[in-house]
């Protein structure tokens, strides 16, 4: 067909002409993945109902994919290494080929190909997904070539249900933008990935909110009404399964077959049985990756199994591991960590194996409870009309679970981990917050069945509009906005939802300026731009979310340190104070400024060339607020990282060089050790405010050396915590840099030094002042006679040392006798004499 030329395009009443079409979908994978695979059965499901028969399927594995969509052309795709240089170097490599140099690939790469496929079709769809992101940086790579390819040969390219970062390289989001300027249309799943490709391409007019793409395929498996919760159905609702059974298999997607499932009970763990679940009692489906952000994953393990234990004590119901991603046969990724939380549960379970996108659709759909921290189960989950307890591991998952629920209109329901886990004012501790929980949850489920009921026309007609969309953008034109509102904002849910998100989320409106938080998190900097991005990145990581970042420009350029902080506007959410001294004064009073700046219950000092771990605020704020604690403080095991910084490129590369513990034969932080040498670093330290109260504020007088002198002080006034375990605090060591790149410790050893003296003195004076000279005259007698005998002891040391040597040097010369007058030494000699060697 021939493409049109861009203009706006209202969605036609008349038939779209015949076309060709490629998918691009994470299809074929050797592990099998239900969500990548139910958006390309649902791309597939719409362009059929909107006259686009003729399908091409970009796929890893031809043959899988050709026995799991009936009636499509597949073809491989292109596959990218992982580790970023290799994958620039290849899409470099494509762009050199497109742009008419042959040889810069071989004949046989695969590339050719996939060109002259999609030179052969109308239009490529790039479907749904999560994946354009440095995170997955080879699938975003991949997109990026395929639209690169078809623009190079003239064909429309429509993004539909995608997920954009929140993790992006430099170069990744340059990738990024280049693929959504190539796409006619872009569907964008959630609010952040709108406001990111409206940033990255701001004159782009078919940027779009979208749906996912497999939430009309869902309802399109619901042909007849559901019935209301507490029906007399086996499942709670009348007639569903053969219904979605039915509707399933006219869409040609159906797999009728389930695999093997097993019994858990938690009372013995691993014991197993054929047995089913009991058809009468409510179902919960319950689906986890074993990917768990941050945490570990027996402390996850141990969270979900708490939350499924409490719903079944409320419901009676019974639990079913649904798992969304492993190998057929292998017991591998989602089951395997399933029956890791099967075994901590106090409650019998049933497992199944991972099963083809309809079948996991169709258990999904006919759940009254869905326990998850996938996306996709959630989505089919509330298509269903189930009650869905969202958790998420990390902001990543965060993100694409609230764009779900906000398709129905649904706000304040996704529950991260780490509210889970440290649930803070909420409730004492994990077990209370899962009851708190889920007993809300209970008594809303009608409510909230009825409320998604209600919702589903909405959706549908939304859904439906939107592949409406699609078609108009495959022909090559920019579709009008469309005129159907989003869904009407949803009064459903659970109150403890919103409170277990409060101090774990970024605040949905920006904080005020006066707002006291729990953490005050002051930043020193000066002229260190490629240094201080990296660090609010990481502060904007952790778990914790209550926090107020005082950042302090002592003295440096106030632009670029303006513009970074501008950069992360939204997801600061006004939680950021910057305040900019006109010429610098010191470290130490920039501490003490910042400090000042902003009320709190707990400060911490974070420097722009340091990190933490995604946990480091959680872990410390929990340790300090339990009742029991006394400690005036707490300093967490820490890690030196060494680096290097290569400014020799565009932009500079930060490059890692070695790692090792930080005094890593601690137990504790003692004064008796502090006042030997530093036991910790500001990055390591939180403390509670009213200390300084106590011990007064951060010596301004010192250059260096202003953090130990301020620990010993803390240390004479109170006990300072440890955690011990797992580094949650990383000292950034730059040894071989110098200028503004340096560390403090490194370029400035000798005023380390010098102020190293001085504090010891400050504090011997004091002492002195109060005690009088003679415990110290005595003390320096005794140490002065033990130094005259480590002195002895040394010269002592040295003349047996050439002693030794010289009589090694004897034993080996007789060595060397006895050798030639050994029987070999005499053979040695005749022959030499044979060959007349000397």
């Amino acid at each position: 067909m021939t493409v049109h030329a861009s203009h706006d395009c209202a969605v036609p009443c008349g038939r779209i002409p015949l076309m060709r079409v490629a998918i691009l979908n994470d299809v074929g994978q050797s592990n099998y993945h239900v969500g990548d695979e139910a958006m390309c059965h649902a791309a597939v499901d719409a362009l059929r109902a909107r006259g686009v028969h003729d399908v091409v399927v970009l796929t890893r594995d031809v043959e899988a994919t050709l026995r799991y969509f009936q009636g499509v052309e597949a073809v491989p795709t292109l596959r990218f290494p992982w580790p970023p240089e290799q994958r620039e170097k290849r899409l470099a490599d494509i762009d050199r080929v497109l742009a008419g140099s042959t040889d810069a690939l071989p004949g046989s790469d695969p590339l050719f190909d996939l060109i002259e496929t999609i030179r052969g079709v109308d239009a490529v769809l790039i479907a749904g997904g999560g994946n354009m992101n440095s995170d997955y940086g080879w699938l975003l790579y991949e997109r990026a070539a395929v639209a690169r390819i078809a623009r190079h040969v003239n064909k429309p390219v429509v993004l539909s249900g995608q997920t954009l970062g929140p993790s992006l390289s430099a170069a990744d989001r340059e990738v990024l933008r280049q693929a959504l300027e190539a796409a006619t249309l872009v569907g964008l799943r959630d609010a952040h990935s709108l406001r990111l490709a409206r940033s990255l391409c701001p004159e782009h007019r078919g940027i779009r909110p979208s749906p996912d793409d497999a939430v009309g395929w869902s309802l399109a498996a619901l042909a007849a009404p559901w019935a209301k919760h507490g029906s007399d159905s086996p499942v709670g609702r009348t007639s569903v399964v053969p219904t979605i059974d039915q509707a399933l298999e006219r869409s040609g997607g159906a797999d009728a077959s389930v695999t093997g499932a097993s019994v858990t009970d938690g009372s013995v763990a691993g014991a197993t049985s054929t047995q089913s679940a009991d058809p009468t009692r409510p179902r919960i489906v319950a689906t986890f990756a074993p990917g768990v952000g941050p945490f570990d994953q027996g402390e996850a393990a141990e969270a979900f199994a708490v939350v499924l234990d409490a719903l079944v004590h409320r419901t009676g119901g019974t639990v079913e591991f649904v798992p969304h991603l492993a190998q057929f046969g292998e017991h591998d990724g989602d089951e395997e960590f399933h029956r890791k939380v099967a075994v901590r549960m106090h409650s019998p379970s049933v497992q199944r194996e991972i099963e083809t996108a309809p079948t996991s659709l169709r258990r999904t759909l006919t759940a009254d409870y869905v326990v998850t921290t996938r996306y996709h189960p959630l989505v089919f989950g509330l298509a269903g009309g189930a009650t869905v307890l969202p958790i998420a591991v990390d902001n990543f998952a965060e993100v694409r679970m609230a764009g779900a629920c906000a398709t129905w209109g649904i706000t304040g329901q996704v529950v991260p981990l780490a509210a889970l886990i440290t649930p803070r004012a909420v409730a004492w501790d994990l077990r209370e917050a899962a009851q708190k929980w889920t007993q809300e949850a209970v008594e809303a489920q009608d409510a909230i069945a009825d409320d998604l009921l209600a919702r589903r026309p909405d959706v549908r007609e939304l859904t439906d509009a939107w592949w409406d969309t699609v078609v108009v953008g495959l022909t090559g034109s920019t579709p009008a906005p469309s005129s159907l509102p989003p869904v009407a904002p949803s009064g459903a849910g659970t109150e403890i939802s919103r409170a277990l998100r409060r101090d774990w989320t970024r605040p949905e409106t920006p904080l005020p300026q006066q707002a006291r938080t729990t953490v005050a998190i002051v930043m020193r900097t000066k002229d260190r731009g490629l240094l201080l991005g990296r660090a609010l990145d990481d502060v904007l990581g952790q778990t914790f979310a209550d926090w107020r970042l005082v950042l302090v420009n002592d003295g440096g350029d106030p632009t670029p340190v303006d513009a970074l902080v501008a950069e992360r506007e939204h997801e600061f959410a006004g939680r950021t104070t910057v305040l900019h001294n006109g010429r610098s004064v010191g470290m130490e009073a920039a501490s003490n400024i910042g400090v000042r700046a902003a009320d709190s219950e707990f400060v911490c000092v974070h420097d722009d060339d340091d990190r933490w771990h995604p946990l480091f605020l959680q872990r410390t704020v929990a340790h300090l607020e339990r009742p029991s604690c006394t400690d005036g403080g707490v300093m967490v095991r820490t890690e030196i990282v060494y680096e290097r910084v290569d400014t020799d490129v565009e932009p500079p590369v930060i490059t890692e060089t070695g790692r090792e513990v930080f005094w890593p034969q601690l137990q504790a932080i003692t004064l008796a050790d502090l006042v030997s040498i530093n036991r910790g670093v500001p990055i390591s330290f939180l403390y509670r405010r009213n200390m300084h109260r106590v011990i007064g504020d951060f010596d301004e007088t010192l250059p260096a050396v202003g953090d130990w002198e301020f620990h010993l002080r803390f240390a004479q006034a109170a006990t300072i915590g440890f955690l011990d375990g797992q580094p949650l605090a990383y000292w950034q060591q730059r040894p071989d840099e110098t200028g503004e790149l340096a560390n403090s410790m490194h370029a400035g050893a000798q005023v380390h030094r010098r102020y190293d003296l001085a504090v010891r003195e400050r504090h011997f004076q004091e002492w002195t002042r109060d005690n009088g000279l003679g415990l110290p005259l005595f003390m320096a007698r005794e140490f002065q006679s033990v130094q005259h005998r480590l002195d002895a002891l040394e010269r002592q040391n040295a003349e047996l040392t050439v002693l030794l040597r010289e009589q090694q040097r004897e034993l080996h010369n007789v060595a060397n006798v006895l050798a030639d007058n050994s029987f070999f030494g005499f053979i040695k000699r005749k022959l030499r004499r044979f060959f007349g060697i000397a």
